[in-house]
C-alpha cells in the first residue's frame, strides 16, 4: 500500500515594495564663517570648468544685441542661446556649459576678445538679457541636477593696456575664490585719497612705484614701496577711526574709497542735498570747501558729525560713527562715488590691491539674476557671483521651475536672465579692466528599475535579484535561471520592455521536481499545469488532502497546488 502524503494547509503572502533610484548631485561645499587673518571674507570655492556634453548643439542668436553706436557705443538688447539635444541621444547625463558670455564678448569686441572690458560699452550700471531655450528632441526625461547651476570668475584674465610694465605676482595674496594674482589680472592704480594726502599735486600718471616708495621713506615706512599696504591701513584706519588689519575688511564704501579717486566727504549724497550742498566733478577744492562751510554753518563742528546725524534720523539708528552705520545708509552715502577722469592711468603693482579690486568686483559689483529678480544698487550684493559660489541652492528654484525637467520631443524656456553691473560701486568705465565669467548646469536622465526575482512556489529565494536601472524608454531584457530539481513553471510580468518611472518586477515561479516516493513503481510522473479545479469531483474523490498556497506578488498571482496518489497537478 502506497504512503498517503499528508500535508497541512498554508497561506503564503509575500509583498515586495518598490525600490526607487535618485540621482542626488553633491551640493558644493560652503565656506566656514571667515575668522582668519589671511583669508578674504567673501572666501568661495572656485568651481571645475566643465565642458558642454559632446553630441549637444548650440547656437547663438545676436540679432537683437548691437553695441550702440554714438557716444559710449554701450552694449544694448538681448541674446539667445538655444540648446538642442538630439534625436538621437542616449547619454544619461548632460552639461550643459555654454560660452555664452565670451561669445558675447567676440560679437562685440571682435573675435580675438574673449572678455568684456570696463569702459564705454560695458559701465557701470549696465547688463545684458538673456534668453535660453533648450530643445530635447531625443525620447527621455532628463531632470536638472540641484545645485549643479555655477558661475563663477574665468581664470586668466588678460589685460594688456598703457604700458609693459607687469605687475608683482601675488604669491602671498590669495584671492576670495582660491586663487592667486597672476600677471593675467591687471588693475589700474588710482589717485585715491591716501596717495592724494601722500603726493599732494601728483596725478595718474606721476603716483610711480618710485614716487610711492620715496615718500613712504620720507615719512617712516622703511621698506618704502614694500609698505604700501601698511600705509593703506594706516591711513583709513586713522580716518574713520577703525582698527583693521585688511584691506578687505573695510566696509563697502571704504573699499570703494581706496580703489577709486574721489573722496565720500566731497561727493554728492542725500545728507548733503539736504544741507543744499552740491558738488562738481570739476570744482576746485577751495570751491568744494567753500560748499563744506554749510555744514559748520548748520552747527555741526565735523562734517561726519553731521552724517552720523542725518542717517540716524533718516533709518531711525544711533550710530556714534560713520562706519557704525546700516548698510542702507552706508550705501546711500557712499553710492555717488565713481568719477574718475579717465586720464592715462599706471598699472597697480601692489598685489594686495590687486586681489581687493579682484574681490570687491566679483562680490559686490557684477551680478546675475533670473527673470523674477530684480537688481538694482541696493540688492545687486545679494546677485553677486560669489554669492552664487558661496551658496549652492542659488539659482535652483528659478531653474527647476522654467527649465527643471526636459520631457522628450519638448522646447523649455528660460528667460530674461540678467548679466548685471552694480552702477553705485564698480568703479569708473575709463578704467578699462577686463572681466570674464563661467556659467554651468547640469542634468541626469530620469531612471526606473527592473527587478528579476526567482522563487519557488513556496516563496523560498533561489537566487539573489538581479536589479538593473537604466534611462526611462530604454530596453529591457530578463532572463530565467537554471536551478537543480527545480523546473520553471511560470513568469509574472514582462520578460522584455521598456523601463518606466518607477519599478517592474518580473517573478520567475519554479517548483520542486517531484517523483513516486514508493520504490518499485516505475512511476515517472512529474508537474502539470491544468485546468483550474473547482472542487472535489469523482475523478478526484481519492484525493487525500489539498493544500492551497497563496503567493502575493506585485501581481497577486494565485496558485493551488493539489496531490494525487494516480495524479499530480499545479494549477
Amino acid at each position: 500500500m502506497k504512503k498517503k502524503l499528508f500535508l497541512g494547509l498554508f497561506l503564503a503572502i509575500f509583498s515586495f515594495g518598490f525600490m526607487t533610484s535618485n540621482v542626488y548631485a553633491q551640493a558644493k561645499p560652503t565656506p566656514e564663517e571667515n575668522t582668519a587673518e589671511d583669508e578674504s571674507r567673501w572666501e568661495a570655492v572656485q568651481p571645475e570648468r566643465k565642458v558642454t556634453s559632446e553630441g549637444l548643439i548650440i547656437e547663438y542668436d545676436f540679432s537683437k544685441l548691437s553695441p550702440v553706436p554714438g557716444y559710449g557705443g554701450w552694449i544694448e538688447g538681448s541674446v539667445t542661446v538655444t540648446i538642442t539635444i538630439p534625436e538621437n541621444y542616449e547619454l544619461d547625463t548632460i552639461v550643459i556649459a555654454p560660452d555664452v558670455f565670451t561669445e558675447i564678448a567676440k560679437a562685440v569686441y571682435g573675435e580675438n576678445e574673449e572678455n568684456f572690458e570696463m569702459n564705454n560699452t560695458f559701465q557701470p550700471g549696465d547688463g545684458i538679457t538673456i534668453n535660453f531655450v533648450i530643445n530635447n528632441l531625443s525620447k527621455y526625461t532628463y531632470n536638472y541636477d540641484e545645485t549643479s547651476f555655477e558661475i563663477f570668475p574665468k581664470e586668466d584674465i588678460i589685460y594688456d593696456k598703457l604700458t609693459e610694465e607687469e605687475p608683482t605676482t601675488g604669491e602671498d595674496t590669495p584671492l576670495f575664490n582660491g586663487e592667486t594674482v597672476n600677471e593675467n589680472y591687471h588693475f589700474n592704480r588710482t589717485y585715491n585719497t591716501a596717495l592724494q594726502a601722500l603726493l599732494p599735486n601728483a596725478n595718474n600718471t606721476t603716483i610711480t612705484d618710485e614716487a610711492i616708495d620715496s615718500a613712504l621713506k620720507d615719512r617712516g615706512y622703511e621698506n618704502g614701496f614694500a609698505d604700501y599696504t601698511k600705509y593703506l591701513l594706516d591711513f583709513y584706519n586713522e580716518k574713520y577711526q577703525t582698527n583693521y588689519t585688511r584691506l578687505d575688511q573695510f566696509p563697502d564704501g571704504i573699499i570703494r574709497e581706496i580703489l577709486g579717486e574721489n573722496d565720500p566727504f566731497y561727493t554728492e549724497n542725500s545728507a548733503y542735498s539736504a544741507l543744499g550742498i552740491y558738488f562738481d566733478r570739476n570744482m576746485t577744492q577751495a570751491e568744494k570747501e567753500e560748499q563744506i562751510q554749510k555744514i559748520y554753518q548748520a552747527g555741526y563742528t565735523s562734517i561726519e558729525e553731521y552724517i552720523v546725524t542725518y542717517y540716524n534720523q533718516k533709518y531711525g539708528t544711533n550710530a556714534t560713527r560713520l562706519v557704525e552705520l546700516s548698510d542702507e545708509a552706508l550705501d546711500d552715502f557712499f553710492a555717488r562715488q565713481g568719477q574718475e577722469s579717465g586720464s592715462p592711468y599706471l598699472l597697480e603693482t601692489n598685489p594686495d590691491l590687486i586681489a581687493l579690486s579682484y574681490d570687491f568686483f566679483y562680490n559686490k559689483n557684477l551680478s546675475f539674476g533670473f527673470e523674477e529678480d530684480t537688481i538694482n544698487d541696493d540688492n545687486s550684493e545679494d546677485y553677486a557671483i560669489g554669492e552664487y559660489m558661496r551658496d549652492p541652492n542659488k539659482g535652483d528654484d528659478a531653474i527647476i521651475e522654467s527649465v527643471g525637467t526636459l520631457t522628450p520631443n519638448s522646447t523649455s524656456n528660460m528667460e530674461n536672465t540678467k548679466f548685471e553691473n552694480n552702477g553705485n560701486y564698480t568703479l569708473n568705465a575709463y578704467l578699462g579692466y577686463e572681466f570674464q565669467v563661467n556659467l554651468q548646469w547640469t542634468y541626469s536622465a530620469l531612471k526606473g528599475t527592473v527587478i528579476a526575482k526567482y522563487i519557488d512556489i513556496y516563496g523560498n529565494v533561489l537566487s539573489d535579484d538581479i536589479i538593473t536601472t537604466d534611462m526611462v524608454g530604454k530596453e529591457y531584457q530578463t532572463a530565467s535561471k537554471t536551478f537543480e530539481g527545480y523546473t520553471l513553471v511560470q513568469v509574472n510580468g514582462k520578460e522584455t520592455g521598456l523601463y518606466i518611472d518607477g519599478v517592474i518586477e518580473v517573478v520567475y515561479i519554479y517548483a520542486p521536481e517531484i517523483t513516486d516516493e514508493e520504490p518499485g513503481t516505475g512511476s515517472t510522473d512529474g508537474y502539470e499545469i491544468t485546468p483550474p479545479n473547482t472542487g472535489i469531483t469523482e475523478n478526484n474523490a481519492n484525493i487525500s488532502y489539498m493544500i492551497i498556497l497563496v503567493i502575493s506578488f506585485s501581481g497577486l498571482g494565485l496558485f493551488k497546488y493539489n496531490y494525487n496518489k494516480k495524479e499530480k497537478a499545479l494549477f
